[in-house]
């Protein structure tokens, strides 16, 4: 039975998509808009980014929503991620007799170096093989000249909890990295630091389970050095089996809402991405003990500084109350947008307000990476976003944020036209409350 104030945001949703062509894609992009089949995949399998979607998606998508391939096709992600849409898009293209230029933006350091390393050896392949097999013997030995040197744990608390780490495996996670700094060369460093990232947590009695760190006291912390040696091995067959490529890319450590400027000029034959959703996930808090690891922040304020750039899908900080709509020709629009789901949100609710600017920021921050792909996209170009709608509240305060319907909408403010939207998959645990309970894809085109 529908409840709460989700039938009245039902109709409302209904009414904004009620022009739009709404398609049942679950058959064909059911299983692609999750990681399926990237830890067989090389260089896919590098780290596990649950969030990420799968190397086939984009293939299926090229095949889908009419974009003509020219000599090159050009590929921006301003949500690079893991760089699943940068390597696909090399990968796609190559097979069928054409060259990528592929181009992301990412915000959080460490995703941003995973996605720079593995788009850095999708590019060189097996020719860098041989650099990353010495490179590793050099890391063997300064690893084996630090092994009575006493490092500083890095200041983020959890590191320092020896329940979650103990100190012997701290110790080495923090060998393991300055053995890199010191013996990798520029080529590789990068991969290895990955590799380095992908021991992080089986090192630990920590488990990520997509919301946040779990401690599980009866787990058995691995040795990193023996991890590490696997990972490696991995990565030095993957790069064995990696021709190089004729294609080219790059991506940049910087903000989606910014991306035009970071692209400097460069137009585009297909954009795709998938933002963080409206789901109280903080994903530089899921991802700390790598970044910390790694050495990505300094300090706790540092870390502070990283969360509140990122976009406002969460409320575990305070974001700023600064919003770009409300000084646009469209303010009246946006707000006709979102006010029946802020007047939603229940009073009662301990999170009322916190839950409230979730919504207008993250409709604010929506619209201005929209308006910056607007400006990066070609004539005939398309743009394809993937974003999950969510639940929230309990009892007679549950609504819904149907985030696909209010990019939608918000995207056709700013000049563009919505040709479809490709429902992958229901929500299953939520069947019944609400039929804007799915996982979407967006297709639009230049209006």
């Amino acid at each position: 039975m529908l409840i709460g104030g989700v039938p009245a945001l039902d109709r409302h949703y209904s009414a904004v998509e009620g022009s739009w062509k709404v398609t049942d894609c679950s058959t064909a992009y059911g299983r692609l808009v999750v990681p399926h089949g990237n830890s067989e995949e090389p260089l896919y399998r590098w780290f596990h980014l649950k969030e990420a979607f799968s190397s086939r998606l984009l293939g299926q998508l090229l095949r889908d929503v009419g974009v003509s391939p020219r000599t090159n096709l050009s590929i921006a992600d301003p949500f690079a991620g893991s760089g699943t849409t940068l390597l696909s898009g090399i990968s796609a293209c190559e097979i069928n007799g054409y060259r990528a230029n592929v181009f992301g933006v990412e915000r959080n350091p460490f995703i941003w170096e995973l996605s720079q390393a593995k788009l850095q050896a999708r590019i060189s392949g097996r020719s860098i093989s041989d650099t990353f097999a010495a490179d590793f013997e050099k890391i063997k030995k300064f690893h084996d000249d630090l092994k009575f040197d006493n490092f500083t744990v890095p200041g983020l608390s959890t590191l320092g909890n020896e329940n979650y780490f103990p100190s012997d495996h701290m110790q080495d996670l923090l060998r393991i990295r300055y053995a890199i700094d010191a013996g990798a060369s520029e080529a590789t460093r990068s991969i290895f630091r990955v590799c380095l990232a992908s021991c992080v947590e089986s090192s630990s009695r920590l488990r990520r389970d997509g919301r946040a760190l779990r401690y599980e006291a009866s787990r058995e912390p691995k040795p990193p050095w023996d991890s590490f040696v696997q990972r490696v091995a991995v990565t030095q067959g993957d790069l064995e089996l990696t021709p190089p490529a004729s294609s080219c890319g790059e991506v940049v450590l910087g903000d989606a809402r910014r991306a035009a400027s970071l692209a400097t000029g460069r137009e585009f034959d297909l954009i795709l991405f998938s933002p963080p959703y409206p789901n109280n996930i903080d994903y530089t808090e899921i991802y700390k003990t790598e970044a910390w690891v790694l050495g990505c922040y300094g300090s706790d304020a540092e870390m502070k500084a990283q969360r509140q750039r990122t976009v406002r899908s969460h409320p575990s900080v305070r974001f700023s109350q600064e919003f770009a709509y409300l000084n646009s020709g469209f303010a009246s629009a946006v707000q006709a947008l979102i006010d029946p789901v802020i007047s939603s949100v229940p009073v009662g609710d301990r999170y009322h307000e916190g839950r409230k600017e979730v919504i207008i920021g993250y409709a604010d921050d929506m619209l201005s990476v929209l308006i910056e792909c607007r400006r990066m996209i070609s004539e005939n170009g398309r743009l394809v976003f993937v974003v999950g709608n969510s639940l929230h509240g309990s009892g007679d305060g549950k609504y819904v944020i149907a985030a696909d319907v209010i990019m939608g909408r918000l995207a056709e403010l700013c000049g563009w036209r919505v040709a479809e939207v490709k429902v992958a998959r229901m929500l299953k645990r939520r069947t019944g409350e609400s039929p804007f309970l799915r996982e979407s894809l967006v297709v639009l085109e230049p209006a």
